[in-house]
């Protein structure tokens, strides 16, 4: 048995060992392992799958699956034709056309349903969706011309179509079958650029002071939501809280600046020393990419965080030979994806963000 007295003593020599531990502990410091991250780049390819000069392809949409849309040339000719195509898990699928020439897919939702443009067999172009291996004709408002630019996920499309008599173009939504013309300002033209999954759709209108102003569409209202100064501001994606981004003249017309406009406010997202930036797309997490000239005047791919500008290409392993133009899409992943020149051809890229601890 341990006497009272020895428990005392290994009791006092445990609080003395204790607070040297303590004391120890509070004089040390501890190298903190620090998470960085770099892009790696991948070349989407073409549909012809050959290295000429002529072949091209574009990016527009990332799910969050990863299943990239955009477009790519058809030959390894000097043809201008092209098709809609999907990237998905290695492979470039041709999307298809209604009986026209050529197609465009711009924009996927999370369930895989791709919408865009089709030359039809009179030559005319119509809104589509490609859902489960099927080609959708949008139709119009007036049997001339419409395109889809965006679609949520729960199937409501939104775009532009011709109005009556050619009597100007009109922002669409296309929900359920029925194609609905959501006005304008006061003007004859709109277009409809993005829709998130609260139904909020956001795009441009003609302005009554004679300018073009950046519009969100919500439950059949119409709200200008202004400029950075300038006669001109458009709209081109929301995220599902209500961001909202896109570009306008500053004040005086002195050049296009990126806006991401939130809660009311208007904010200016700045350049990478040039006159001219974009914001083509945000997450839901906030972040958002885009394009913006340097001071040279070149324009290449950049990503906003929390409002502070980078340039893409400066996020990639170097000697890749890439340089990153524009980018077009971004994903709650992260992924990126938009087009460059990669040994002088014109390509769609992939951007996935790799994460390197140190």
């Amino acid at each position: 048995m341990v006497s009272n007295s020895l428990k005392k003593k290994l009791i006092l020599g445990m609080l003395i060992a204790i607070g040297m531990v303590i004391a120890i502990g509070g004089s040390l410091s501890v190298a903190k392992a620090s998470t960085q991250f770099y892009y790696a780049v991948k070349d989407l390819g073409t549909l012809s799958g050959g290295s000429s000069a002529y072949e091209f392809s574009s990016a527009y949409d990332i799910n969050n699956a990863g299943q990239v849309v955009g477009v790519s040339s058809t030959s390894s000719d000097n043809s201008d034709d092209f098709q809609a195509v999907l990237w998905d898990k290695g492979n470039i699928i041709d999307l298809g056309n209604l009986g026209g020439s050529e197609s465009r897919a711009y924009s996927i939702n999370n369930v895989g349903q791709v919408v865009g443009e089709s030359f039809t067999s009179s030559n005319k172009i119509h809104a589509v969706l490609w859902d489960k291996g099927n080609i959708i004709d949008l139709g119009t408002l007036g049997d001339i011309n419409s395109s889809a630019y965006g679609i949520n996920n729960i199937g409501q499309v939104v775009g532009w179509s011709n109005v009556s008599n050619n009597a100007g173009i009109h922002a669409v939504l296309w929900d359920k079958g029925n194609i609905i013309d959501l006005g304008t300002l006061d003007g004859s033209t709109s277009v409809a650029y993005g829709i998130n999954n609260a139904s909020k759709v956001v795009g441009y209108s003609y302005a009554a002071d004679a300018g073009i102003h950046t519009v969100l569409w919500n439950k059949g209202n119409i709200i200008d939501l202004g400029t950075l100064g300038g006669n001109y501001s458009s709209a081109n994606a929301i995220n599902n809280a209500g961001k909202v981004v896109g570009d306008s003249y500053i004040s005086g017309n002195a050049g296009y600046h990126a806006f991401l406009w939130d809660k009311g406010n208007m904010i200016d997202l700045g350049t990478l020393g040039g006159n001219y930036s974009s914001a083509n797309a945000i997450n839901n997490a906030g972040k958002v990419v885009g394009v913006s000239s340097l001071s040279s005047g070149v324009r290449h791919a950049v990503l906003w965080n929390n409002s502070s500008i980078q340039d893409l290409n400066n996020l990639i392993r170097l000697n890749l030979g890439w340089e990153l133009q524009v980018a077009r899409s971004i994903n709650d992943r992260g992924q990126i994806v938009g087009n460059g020149k990669i040994n002088g051809q014109t390509r769609a890229f992939l951007l996935t963000p790799v994460r390197v601890t140190r």
